[in-house]
């Protein structure tokens, strides 16, 4: 009953319960383990307590310390020789790394905690001397260390050595399970990995205690203990191990001599156990580990080839000009010619998807144009342009696909009647005419003009002037996305779709080479059955071309399964991001499956809705596409009435009415002013007007807009009035998950396009996640202020309760779930944010409508970027009040810099921290008073990201493209 009620967290009938027990466990069969039992959950109840208090003096108050002192010696006493005994032995190691971390955490943020509590006459003499009896044991009366540098060094060894030698008793005696095993590895990496990533990011206030933790060879040691604690993991069959692999890679680049540490171990744990790092495996093979990983990525390559191939192709598209040492060049080579050789349909794959954009195509032969040709022409590489003008006519001339090489340089491979297509041993494919529609009509319409400016052969290249070049390609982008706006047949952009998969010669289920799976079916989870991955049979004629900026196109994939696949194919951007993003929801998805109180029987499934992201080159990826699903801003603008749009269509759009309102509040205070930038302009309704004053003006933008559009959407989707509650409930559900994991990764840009609804479950679902780790409010030119996106449409679906039921309760579970499994998010964050190859800040500016070619915000080292995030996001997991984690963004803002934004930076802070008479966000401030970084209950936490999300004198001053008026 009493554990019952610990998994409730009702904590106070826990405590009942046991002191009820506390005094019949003698007369119990089997006391001892019964006795462990008590302690167990005695201790975890008062741990679980004091997670949300910033107070040691209370923890220590409860003899938790020498509780676990009783507990380690019956422990002890016990010989562990069935699961049972290895279970309690297990549960004991984790509560000391918690009791430890708990206090280490105390005596980092405030290190005269435990001498405070020592000379505290209030306290019993009883209650004294607690860490030293927790260290030392509980007959020592000698040793006194009140120093924090001294307690956090002895506590952490303490428990690094009760972990170590538990588990070796474990190993020695067989007597656990693997998954026993697994989870006491796991947490000792994940309890040395936290204080070792602290350390490398220099993450705390108080770096001293520390330096003495990890200087010198210490922190080689922690470094091999972390990579042998995970690959165990891993070896015992632990997903979680799988999650902490990436890490792995990044200590071995930090602590090179730990490097011969994980070369042996890879070959005891099975290859396709390492099939969810792949792109981060593959994005290290310019570093010394990549000749420790060769083996495993050969052995992946031969039996599951397809599960490495985009990975691969995506970083040897970077690394075969960085990689400079002969060994790792070689090796990379080696590595392509065998993913060459194993998916050879796999590279004309790749290249017929990027022939579906050929906008794209020509954007990037134009850059690279522009880069070749100086204004100097004397320096001109004449050469150069003439391949580059040769590469222009085969790529958009021409739908001619390379069949045996993905390179010109690579080796070409003889086709044989195994592999070939048909049954005859050739392959007709290249006999057919490669000229498609849209490339045939391009060809037609443009040819004179590129002949006319470049010569046939390129000779004018010597003397055409640059601006000559731009007006021109100018002219003929235009013609180019005239003639592919409206063609909606696939045979239109590349007639490989078709040729390819005409005819079938073969038995499916037959292992060949000339053969794709659809992407997107290897997990980490599980040993693949290839003979049961879907396999590509054609494509369907049609595709749907989407109107946003660079007309991505739905493609409907055959299976031999005789089911139809859908992808987005999105060309000229990198996806990277979004996929990385995908795998953190995964994470979060598991902490939640895990946690009781988001998987309560009477409530809706808590996850948050995922799909398969599969980058293939830095400008071309493929996304599931989700069935069923309509955009926020769509569903709502259909929603309507005929007299509503009548009003809107006389000059009253809202966005028209609130972009008035910027610019004449700019227009009035800076009346003589000729030209100005977003910032300027959305900095002066900070300096210039009061909070009624931007409320009125708010609320006139809103008087055109329907409050229940949303409303009357999910109505239209609902056959009854049962039938609109429980959609209703789905969306509020799902919207809650969204917006705790949002706020926690920092995603914006969360204007309305950026949300999906299902129109059968009415769940709401992320998209497009351009904007992490709080980018949106460090390198806009407009920062965000809003946590979450909590607008009037939204909270009105949400009535009559609003925000204070269903929603709140569902974000305080998901986000105590979070909380208490900060570690891995943190590591996994800290991985990805300093991946290579990857470049968070870039993308962010690149995907923001926000950002013109005209704007420019200087960039910072990735080493400092990574740590501020890091450090944001630890602060966001500890439950530090939102207002002040987005006034501290505020200032790394590079375009708030300059002294004439002093004043306008000073009050966006004002603004954030609210008002103490109406924002719960500035009256817990004021409550503790001059500790801006006081950790706040779960409860105290997503009230404040509520009311900074909701509060108008925010929402007013936004930027006019998130549209928070809706």
């Amino acid at each position: 009953m009493a554990y019952c009620a610990l998994r409730q967290r009702n904590f106070k009938l826990a405590l009942t319960k046991l002191n009820d027990t506390r005094n019949r466990l003698d007369l119990c069969q089997n006391p001892l383990i019964k006795s462990i039992y008590w302690n167990e959950i005695y201790c975890d109840v008062h741990l679980k307590r004091h997670q949300t208090q910033s107070n040691l003096a209370n923890l220590l108050s409860t003899l938790v310390a020498k509780e676990l002192t009783k507990l380690e010696l019956k422990i002890n006493s016990m010989p562990v020789t069935d699961e049972q005994s290895a279970t309690l032995n297990s549960t004991y190691i984790q509560l000391n790394a918690q009791f430890c971390r708990t206090i280490i955490d105390y005596l980092l943020e405030q290190p005269k905690a435990y001498s405070d509590y020592e000379h505290d006459e209030k306290i019993s003499q009883a209650k004294h001397r607690q860490l030293e009896m927790y260290v030392y044991g509980l007959d020592d009366q000698n040793n006194t260390m009140q120093k924090a540098d001294s307690l956090i060094k002895e506590l952490f060894h303490k428990s690094v050595n009760i972990l170590k030698s538990n588990i070796e008793k474990q190993e020695t005696n067989r007597a656990g399970k693997e998954t026993v095993l697994s989870r006491d590895h796991n947490e000792l990496a994940k309890f040395c990995d936290d204080y070792l990533r602290r350390y490398e990011n220099n993450d705390d206030d108080t770096q001293h205690p520390m330096r003495h933790l990890f200087a010198g060879h210490n922190g080689k040691q922690i470094a091999e203990l972390i990579i042998h604690s995970v690959l165990s993991s891993m070896k015992y069959g632990s997903n979680e191990g799988v999650k902490c692999f990436s890490r792995i890679l990044q200590i071995v680049e930090l602590y090179p001599n730990t490097l011969e540490s994980i070369a042996n171990r890879l070959q005891e744990i099975p290859c396709w156990m390492f099939f969810d790092c792949l792109y981060q495996i593959t994005a290290h093979l310019d570093k010394p580990i990549a000749l420790k990983l060769y083996p495993l990525i050969d052995q992946i390559v031969k039996s599951y080839p397809q599960s490495i191939v985009y990975p691969f192709k995506l970083s040897y598209e970077t690394l075969q000009y960085s990689i400079a040492d002969p060994a790792l060049k070689r090796n990379l080579e080696i590595i392509r010619h065998k993913v060459d050789r194993q998916t050879p349909l796999v590279n004309e794959f790749i290249q017929a998807l990027n022939q579906l954009n050929p906008q794209q195509q020509f954007e990037s032969w134009c850059k690279e144009l522009y880069q070749l040709l100086t204004n100097d022409l004397q320096t001109r590489d004449i050469e150069k342009l003439k391949a580059h003008l040769k590469k222009f006519k085969d790529v958009l001339f021409s739908d001619a696909i390379n069949i045996n090489e993905m390179n010109e340089e690579h080796t070409s491979t003889t086709m044989t009647s195994q592999d070939s297509v048909f049954n005859d041993g050739t392959d007709h494919r290249l006999s057919k005419t490669r000229l498609t529609s849209i490339r045939c009509q391009f060809k037609n319409s443009v040819e004179k003009d590129l002949d006319t400016l470049f010569g046939k052969q390129g000779e004018l290249f010597s003397t055409v002037l640059l601006t000559d070049v731009k007006t021109v390609l100018s002219s003929i982008s235009t013609k180019l996305k005239s003639i592919s706006q409206d063609k909606s047949n696939i045979n239109d952009y590349s007639t490989w779709f078709s040729l390819t998969f005409r005819q079938q010669h073969r038995a499916l289920g037959t292992p060949s080479t000339r053969e794709i799976e659809i992407p997107g079916q290897y997990t980490s989870k599980k040993k693949p059955l290839l003979e049961h991955h879907i396999k590509i049979v054609g494509f369907d004629e049609k595709i749907l071309v989407l109107h946003s900026l660079r007309l991505p196109k739905r493609l409907i994939i055959r299976g031999h399964d005789e089911n139809d696949y859908r992808f987005l194919v999105k060309g000229g951007e990198d996806i990277r991001q979004d996929q990385r993003i995908q795998a953190l929801f995964t994470i979060m998805n598991d902490l939640y499956d895990n946690d009781p109180n988001c998987n309560q029987s009477n409530a809706s499934h808590v996850s948050i809705r995922t799909y398969k992201v599969i980058p293939m080159s830095s400008k071309l990826g493929m996304i599931e596409w989700l069935d069923n699903t309509r955009p926020l801003k769509e569903l709502i603008d259909e929603c309507y009435t005929k007299a509503e749009q009548d009003v809107i269509s006389q000059g009253q759009h809202p966005r028209k009415l609130f972009q008035d309102y910027v610019t004449g509040a700019y227009q009035r205070a800076k009346p003589s002013a000729k030209s100005t930038s977003n910032t300027l302009m959305y900095a002066e309704l900070f300096v210039s007007l009061t909070k009624n004053e931007v409320r009125e003006e708010f609320n006139k933008v809103q008087a055109v807009i329907p409050s229940e559009l949303l409303r009357r959407a999910y109505y239209k989707m609902a056959n009854s009035h049962e039938g609109f509650y429980t959609l209703r409930q789905q969306f509020i559900t799902s919207y809650a998950i969204l917006c705790t994991s949002h706020y926690i990764l920092g995603i914006g840009d969360r204007h309305q396009s950026n949300f999906l609804i299902d129109t059968t479950s009415g769940q709401v679902i992320g998209i497009d996640f351009g904007s992490a780790f709080n980018a949106a409010t460090i390198h806009l030119p407009v920062p965000e202020l809003i946590p979450i996106r909590l607008t009037r449409q939204l909270t009105e679906l949400m009535s009559p309760v609003g925000t204070a039921g269903l929603f709140r309760a569902t974000m305080i579970h998901t986000m105590n779930a979070l909380r208490e499994n900060s570690d891995l998010l943190l590591s996994t964050m800290n991985v990805f944010i300093k991946e290579p190859l990857m470049e968070w800040v870039e993308h962010a500016l690149k995907t923001s409508k926000q950002v013109s070619q005209s704007e420019s915000s200087p960039i910072r080292s990735d080493d400092t970027y990574a740590k501020d995030r890091i450090r944001s996001a630890r602060l966001k997991l500890n439950g530090i009040n939102p207002a002040v984690i987005t006034a501290a963004d505020l200032k790394l803002n590079n375009f708030l810099r300059p002294a004439a934004l002093k004043d306008a930076l000073r009050h966006m802070e004002k603004v954030v921290g609210g008002d103490q008479t109406e924002n719960k966000r500035a009256q817990i401030l004021v409550r503790y008073g001059s500790d801006r970084y006081h950790q706040l209950t779960v409860d105290e936490q997503v009230d404040c990201i509520i009311d900074q999300a909701t509060d108008i004198d925010i929402l007013a001053r936004s930027w006019a493209g998130l549209e928070t008026f809706m």
